[in-house]
């Protein structure tokens, strides 16, 4: 600490309080500015959050750091607003995609005769996807053999995880670098991007976006604010709220390859 510029701390990091506590003290001895950087807004996890118990005992200590910092980074406009409330100094960072590890692919028309959904996304999404398995459902059952599902880390919805043409594939990469590396390999014809409309999903970014877009493939979006942001619905990606705009995009990119 002693020969740093500055000292950033992350996420839930405060939580560990006696560590916490030790390296502001360190910080402030030593005169170096402490920034908090945070890219969710975890003091606002919605209770149905696979998360929400695991945060909820770190709430008040991550807002406690938000306050003792010299400045606060967020990664979009939303969450900084958010945290303007809690510290005056907060600047905004947005995310995006890192030249060192991501290469962008241009699209390219598969006919394999089957047209792949994919879903790529951590455990933590999983009550994301309820919004969508309705039309998920109905989709596999109104194309059959024509359209497969393929989820790429957390488990497919129950209403079609037992069907022939799901699949899951637990990628388990926690090195981010790997995981772009193995994903830019991967095959798709478009992807979803689920994601309930609450405060804490209004923080979060369009970094999913970045992600689909860097393989060139088509994708339909929640219309909420992340996506709102960047995606211009109907020229590069369709924005769905309700089931029935879900399906309905589904069907209009399953049936035209040169709209995907």
């Amino acid at each position: 600490l002693a020969q740093a510029d500055l000292v950033i701390l992350q996420r839930n990091f405060p939580g560990h309080v006696t560590e916490y506590e030790r390296v502001v003290e360190q910080a402030r001895i030593h005169r170096k500015p402490i920034v908090f950087e945070l890219d969710d807004n975890l003091p606002e996890l919605p209770e149905e959050h696979p998360d929400y118990d695991h945060y909820l005992v770190t709430r008040t200590a991550i807002l406690r750091a938000v306050v003792e910092a010299d400045a606060v980074v967020a990664s979009t406009p939303t969450l900084g607003d958010y945290l303007h409330a809690f510290n005056p100094i907060v600047r905004v960072f947005p995310n995006y995609l890192n030249d060192r590890v991501w290469r962008l692919k241009p699209p390219v028309r598969r006919d394999t005769g089957v047209v792949t959904i994919g879903y790529m996304g951590g455990h933590s999404h999983s009550y994301d996807l309820q919004i969508v398995a309705p039309a998920l459902e109905r989709t596999l059952r109104r194309y059959g053999s024509r359209v497969a599902v393929k989820f790429w880390g957390v488990a497919p919805p129950a209403e079609i995880r037992d069907r022939v043409n799901v699949e899951w594939i637990d990628v388990g990469l926690v090195n981010y670098a790997e995981f772009a590396a193995y994903f830019l390999d991967q095959e798709c014809d478009l992807f979803i991007a689920p994601l309930q409309d609450n405060l804490f999903n209004r923080c979060k970014s369009h970094l999913k976006f970045l992600e689909y877009s860097a393989l060139g493939v088509a994708g339909i979006y929640s219309r909420v604010t992340p996506y709102e942001r960047v995606v211009v619905h109907g020229v590069n990606g369709f924005l769905a709220y309700s089931v029935e705009e879900w399906e309905q995009y589904l069907a209009e990119l399953i049936e035209n390859a040169d709209l995907r």
